[in-house]
């Protein structure tokens, strides 16, 4: 063949073809944009990769195939109407990425009243990158348009690819392999589990792509039927939350009107931990404080820890009847959340933790409950480096950086801050964990192996030396005597190899009495005083609300105000276990403790019945957020 043939038949291939090329250009320059602004995101699955783009390019040949299969003007229009309505929900994801850290779904339009005031701001945030993209985009529309193919796809091939489609985009989802069990911990990094739920919208559009995440965000939002509740079921939520009244004040109530507050959820602090050997500085604030002695902080669900914040920020807890992770119920409606509650009276709300903001997809959640930031070590980009890796495993990082310390010693305004501890983490080691061969090295001069029990215990004086640092702050900053510390922690350490150490240092490891875990308030005012009454995650907020004198319905929460003398002091467990600080009930049995009635134990029962379903359908019907 000769140049002069070789370079005909290459003309002729594009001059025939080429326009699809021009067809599915606006496509790729979209898709390349975000993928790349994406990266943002710490969230990143290998099996993630072959899917996404594999949506995106049957979406885009499918557009085509539509258009190319009418008369020529139709097809025009068709395609036209395709690309730039795509390049519109492109450019809200960017610009709404961009402004604010989440992606677009369809779901805000129903708040569109809410965003005018905003519009000019969010106008202003695009960059002149996207506008040139923007630009790109609509030039290659219009090319495409102009240079429209003549033949027309017959009816038959048409209806061939159509159902070749359905049958891929049926199969693709298999290929982000098998979904993980719902209700385990890590269940939000599984790229199968985050396109079925579709409730993190930055990682659901980096698993999908922007074609599929604009189409199937479209069905969720207007097209997929709602699950119905019956009308029994609104009957009984009527019912639930027919009680509107305030509950009566006590003799703790609005003690601590005023008074800055930080929650200081203790990752793995397990009761026999807090001692004067091994955290010195929280056993005395413990011995000098409201100390609820018979805490309960359940594992319950996947992702006990995110578990505990999601209780004491919602005074909601994972359901039990049905299994869905605490992470996923970003887009329900908390009205009567901790941060709402303490905002309305004036404080700011800010969450300091080590981890970034996709884990447990915490970003969107917190912002979802109201607070005003989620403050992160490793989002904020300051601990990058070898050193500053291991650096932001331990705690006494939160309190040495300059932005954690300017945020949580703010001494012109009230505050609410919500610190989230880290370095008691397994593996409990000072081989492969850094943090704690970092500590070793710190103490002994040397990566010194330890035993299980030594590890946790030298990870625990972390998080005591970081209590430490944090009462020195405060009282520099003449902040001691205005602050009330409300201490708990997220569970108890279930995750030990070793359970011998569970056994020898716990005094129940057989049933659900194992989840017993400190729980005190600490602050002028908080007289020393021990609580005994059976209490769980659910209480907290209750109690701590009632304390600072803010108001709020006897039927917004399921837990109670502990402090309360008519408080009930039972927990259930989520196998529906309960126990009331005197007898322990396992499927209608009581199995340990004093003997009560049928009546009562009937009673018991028919109480936590109630609260579970209370709490399950409140979640699952989006009660609070109900037209």
């Amino acid at each position: 063949m000769s140049n002069t043939e070789g370079q005909s038949k290459v003309r002729t291939f594009f001059g025939r073809y080429g326009v699809y090329g021009w067809m599915l250009l606006p496509y790729v320059i979209m898709e390349l944009y975000l993928r790349i602004d994406l990266h943002k995101v710490r969230y990143f699955r290998g099996e993630m990769v072959f899917p996404s783009i594999a949506f995106s390019v049957l979406w885009a040949a499918t557009f085509l195939c539509i258009a190319i299969v009418l008369p020529r003007t139709a097809g025009r229009i068709v395609y036209a109407v395709l690309t730039l309505g795509t390049l519109a929900f492109f450019t809200a994801n960017a610009i709404s990425f961009n402004y604010t850290g989440y992606s677009f779904s369809f779901t805000l339009m129903k708040m569109a009243d809410e965003g005018k005031g905003y519009l000019w701001e969010i106008v202003k945030s695009m960059g002149v990158l996207l506008l040139l993209v923007i630009v790109l985009v609509l030039t290659a529309t219009v090319w495409a348009v102009i240079k429209f193919p003549k033949k027309r796809l017959t009816v038959k091939r048409f209806a061939i690819l159509m159902a070749c489609f359905l049958v891929v985009h049926t199969l693709l989802p298999l290929c982000y392999g098998p979904a993980g069990d719902e209700l385990h911990w890590d269940a939000w990094r599984n790229p199968r589990n985050v396109y079925g739920a579709y409730n993190d919208k930055n990682k659901s559009l980096k698993v999908s792509g922007l074609l599929e995440y604009t189409i199937r965000d479209f069905y969720l939002t207007f097209l997929k039927p709602e699950e119905k509740m019956s009308s029994e079921e609104r009957e009984f939520l009527e019912n639930a939350f027919s009680d509107q009244s305030t509950p009566e004040a006590n003799a703790y109530t609005g003690i601590c009107k005023g008074k800055n507050l930080i929650f200081l959820q203790l990752e793995g602090i397990d009761d026999w931990l807090v001692t004067p050997e091994v955290m010195p500085n929280l056993y005395g604030m413990m011995k000098e404080s409201l100390n609820f002695s018979d805490h309960y902080a359940f594992y319950n669900g996947g992702g006990s820890t995110f578990n505990s914040e999601f209780a004491v920020n919602t005074g909601y807890i994972t359901p039990v009847s049905y299994q869905r992770n605490a992470y996923t119920f970003n887009e329900n409606s908390f009205p009567y959340s901790m941060p709402r509650q303490f905002l309305s009276t004036g404080y700011s709300v800010k969450a300091f933790h080590m981890n970034t903001e996709a884990f447990y997809s915490r970003g969107i959640n917190y912002k979802n409950w109201g607070f005003d930031a989620y403050l992160s070590l490793r989002d904020s980009g300051e601990y990058d480096t070898k050193e500053g890796k291991v650096l932001r495993l331990l705690d006494r990082t939160m309190l040495t950086d300059e932005t954690f310390r300017k945020e949580l010693f703010a001494t012109d305004h009230p505050t609410v801050s919500y610190l989230i501890t880290y370095t008691p983490h397994t593996p409990f080691d000072t081989v492969t964990n850094e943090a704690g061969r970092y500590l070793a090295e710190e103490l002994y001069g040397t990566a010194k192996p330890l035993s299980e029990e030594e590890s946790i215990k030298l990870m625990a004086a972390e998080t005591d030396r970081m209590v430490g640092m944090l009462l020195e702050g405060l009282k520099e900053n003449g902040l001691l005597s205005k602050t009330v510390i409300v201490a708990y922690a997220d569970h108890y350490l279930y995750t030990v190899e070793d359970k011998s150490i569970l056994e020898r240092n716990k005094p129940y490891t057989k049933d659900n009495r194992i989840n017993r875990t400190p729980l005190f308030i600490w602050g002028t005012g908080c007289d020393a005083c021990e609580i005994d009454k059976a209490n769980s995650q659910l209480d907290i907020l209750p109690t701590v609300l009632n304390l600072f004198g803010i108001s709020y319905g006897k039927s917004w929460y399921i837990g109670g105000d502990i402090l309360a003398p008519d408080f009930s002091g039972e927990v259930f467990f989520p196998d529906a276990s309960i126990y009331n600080g005197t007898v322990y009930v396992e499927n209608g049995t009581v199995t340990d403790g004093a003997e009560i009635s049928d009546e009562e134990l009937k009673e018991l029962q028919k109480r936590v019945n109630e609260r579970i379903r209370k709490n399950d359908l409140a979640l699952k019907y989006d009660w609070f957020g109900r037209e």
